[in-house]
């Protein structure tokens, strides 16, 4: 009897070898022995995939050009192909799977990593009747939680039906960009417009998020309002007070008209305190993360976008620091709670803070709840805690991420932050001004977690003060003015995309997208976004998102299409997805579906695009098509901050047809790299030495820099000198 175990990469496979007690790696596996086995027991994996479905010209040679005519693509059956870089360890995975009497799924535990399991076993030709699948489910990688998930395999079938509803996402989305992607880039090519354009289920919507946004920024116009606000002294101090009820008035003369109206003028006058109310209130540490809330938070603390902390809490979880990090839920189950107890002065000791008060060690419902544990527990420090030394090892981010993570999961079993809150209500005849001011009675958990920076409405602290005092009242005409919304940042956008069931009007549409948290999911939504960029439909400036002149065009191209961009596409295709996983749909339904919606779009979006005025997009041709060759892109222009500038084979210029700005790649007969030119643009300087430049007198070495004028100098840092390029 033969037992393989399938993992999904190398990373992970070791992981599971050393859980066991004897193991001997060979090429592309590992051989095991352990007496939780008995017979022959081998661990082989993947590279993430190594299936991938076949382009459209493996099908039909005449698939393989773009053209309307050809239009619309729907193979009978898909294919799927191992990709040539990844042939011989799939030859070594095959041999494997086809001599396996059970095979133990042990990729990662979610859709995506069912697809991957599946897909390699159905290629391999090694799924039958006669084998025996079994599901290992853990949420750490530490030797202890993997032993004990083999102690408690699941049955591999209950969650086959996870892989038809990843491979009818697939085949999904395969259509919806073999079909739409050419048929939008074509028709957009017959209106004088450049490029390639590609659609997504998801992708799409959330670009054209961005876009409405960005389009709402653009039409923002500013309106000046006027707030009336008392400055209010008393002989133990003064403090603010601010209009009650809360009113803006359009004209400083409308407000003038008001305080009249009320017995009050602009400037001096005598007031009376009226009510002096003092409540203690109670706030209560933040929940878990899930790994959208982290993403946001990172993004928040520390401009990381969405990818980079996905990259280092899957870091932490392979170092077996954190737990699974692709999880939609904020709750732990009472195992987790648990151990975290068990080891809570140890998790303290790690951060210095074993002097802070953490006595609430029962489980609470905000974070302990199994019941709305699905897959994944939300994500918490492990067993093994990083010592010291590896921890200083470990990337500035991680660093962040681990922190973040083990103080939130602290705060867990302090008690409650409380503070005392008085509000005082002065009166000038019938005007009421309202005072808030708060006083901290408890650090709690506050004590542990960093909460940032406190809002100045939070930091007045009022003076003593009794009902029926008389005060001297300055009233005061603030003019301020309406502020447009701030852009998505990648954090921002995170969230945005995991509650965009809210700005649906559709009831049912909104409870899908509860139920799935949004459009994309915890895996997928950082790979979204990066995709987003790849293809220079956005871009990120000072941490804030916006569309590119391709991404306007794609855009205003889908706009007639609300089920291109809206989550209600996303939250239709989600909800019958979510059947297929719950064996209550079939991917042919689903499929047929999204066909009907292809043939829909072959039919009317021809017409749509021929209506939308795209003149102002024509004449952005060049700098569209630019943005395809990114590897020629150097960076933003230093001289007018909008355009992008370009390399072309004998200069760099800016493609804002506005702007003169050129660069020139061979200086003093030195032939600079695409890494010198970005640097002269990012940073002004290059950051080393470039050797061999030549000169009146002879050869020298010598840091570039872009001067004021944006012509280029040299810099000699043993001189403390710059020259210009035509000294030397």
């Amino acid at each position: 009897m033969k037992t393989v175990i399938l993992a999904e990469k190398p990373s992970q496979a070791k992981a599971y070898a050393e859980a066991f007690q004897q193991r001997k790696k060979r090429d592309g596996y590992y051989e095991i022995n352990d007496p939780l086995f008995t017979g022959e027991v081998t661990i082989t994996y993947g590279f993430g995939h190594l299936v991938d479905m076949v382009p459209p010209g493996a099908y039909e040679q005449r698939w393989a050009r773009w053209s309307l005519e050809n239009l619309p693509i729907f193979p009978e059956t898909f294919q799927y192909e191992v990709p040539t870089d990844k042939k011989a360890q799939f030859a070594i995975v095959k041999k494997e799977l086809q001599s396996a009497d059970t095979i133990i799924v042990a990729t990662d535990g979610d859709r995506e990593g069912e697809a991957i399991a599946w897909s390699i076993i159905r290629q391999a030709k090694a799924f039958s009747k006669e084998k025996k699948y079994l599901r290992l489910w853990i949420n750490s990688l530490e030797k202890e939680a993997i032993y004990d998930g083999f102690k408690n395999l699941r049955p591999g079938e209950y969650y086959f039906p996870k892989y038809k509803e990843a491979k009818a996402r697939q085949n999904a989305d395969w259509l919806i960009g073999m079909n739409g992607s050419p048929l939008y880039s074509l028709l957009l090519q017959n209106k004088g417009i450049d490029g390639s354009f590609s659609l997504g289920r998801v992708q799409t919507p959330t670009l054209y998020m961005i876009f409405k946004l960005q389009e709402e920024i653009k039409h923002f116009k500013k309106e000046p309002y006027f707030e009336g606000e008392g400055e209010i002294r008393h002989q133990n101090g003064q403090f603010i007070g601010k209009m009650e009820p809360k009113r803006s008035f359009k004209t400083s003369e409308a407000l003038t008209a008001e305080l009249q109206n009320l017995g009050a003028h602009i400037g001096v006058q005598e007031g009376q305190i009226n009510q002096v109310i003092k409540k203690e209130k109670q706030l209560r540490s933040p929940r878990l993360f899930s790994l959208s809330s982290l993403q946001s938070k990172m993004n928040q603390m520390m401009k990381a976008s969405a990818k980079a902390t996905l990259e280092a809490v899957q870091g932490l979880y392979e170092s077996k620091f954190l737990s699974y990090p692709r999880t939609d839920s904020p709750y732990i189950t009472d195992n987790e709670h648990h151990y975290l107890v068990q080891r809570l002065d140890k998790y303290k000791g790690f951060l210095g803070a074993e002097t802070i008060e953490t006595p609430e060690l029962f489980p609470k419902k905000r974070y302990v709840d199994a019941s709305k544990v699905q897959e994944h527990h939300a994500i918490i420090p492990t067993k093994t805690i990083p010592t010291k030394e590896r921890f200083s090892k470990l990337s500035r981010l991680q660093q962040a991420v681990y922190l973040q993570v083990l103080q939130t999961t602290i705060a867990m079993f302090a008690r409650n932050y409380i503070y005392e809150e008085t509000t005082v209500l002065t009166a000038v005849n019938e005007l009421k001004l309202k005072s808030i001011g708060k006083v901290p009675i408890q650090q709690g958990w506050q004590a542990i977690l960093n909460t940032g920076k406190k809002k100045k409405k939070d930091l007045q602290k009022l003076p003593v003060i009794q009902e029926g005092e008389l005060v001297e009242v300055e009233l005061k005409s603030l003019e301020k003015e309406t502020q447009p919304p701030k852009p998505y940042n990648e954090g921002t956008l995170i969230t945005a995309m995991k509650t965009a069931g809210k700005t649906l009007d559709d009831n049912e549409a909104q409870e899908i997208l509860k139920e799935v948290e949004g459009i994309g999911t915890e895996a997928t939504r950082a790979n979204i976004i990066e995709n987003l960029k790849q293809r220079h439909y956005i871009e990120v400036k000072k941490n804030e998102l916006f569309v590119t002149s391709k991404g306007v065009t794609l855009c205003k191209a889908v706009a007639s299409e609300p089920l291109l961009t809206s989550a209600e596409m996303t939250a239709r295709w989600e909800g019958y997805l979510r059947k297929i996983g719950e064996n209550q749909g079939t991917p042919e339904v689903f499929l047929e579906n999204i066909k009907k919606f292809i043939l829909h779009l072959l039919e009317s979006v021809p017409q749509q695009i021929q209506q939308v005025d795209l003149s102002k997009e024509v004449t952005g041709t060049r700098q569209i098509k630019a943005l395809e060759k990114k590897n020629d892109q150097l960076g933003r222009c230093p001289k007018c901050q909008n355009g992008i500038v370009m390399l072309y084979p004998k200069v760099a210029t800016c493609l804002n047809p506005e702007c003169d700005f050129k660069l020139w790649p061979i200086v003093a007969k030195k032939k600079l790299t695409k890494t010198n030119l970005r640097e002269l643009l990012s940073k002004r300087k290059t950051s080393k030495v470039i050797k061999g430049f030549t000169g009146k007198k002879g050869n020298f070495d010598a840091v570039l820099v872009l001067k004021e004028d944006l012509t280029i100098g040299f810099e000699f840092p043993w001189m403390n000198k710059v020259k210009t390029e035509e000294e030397p």
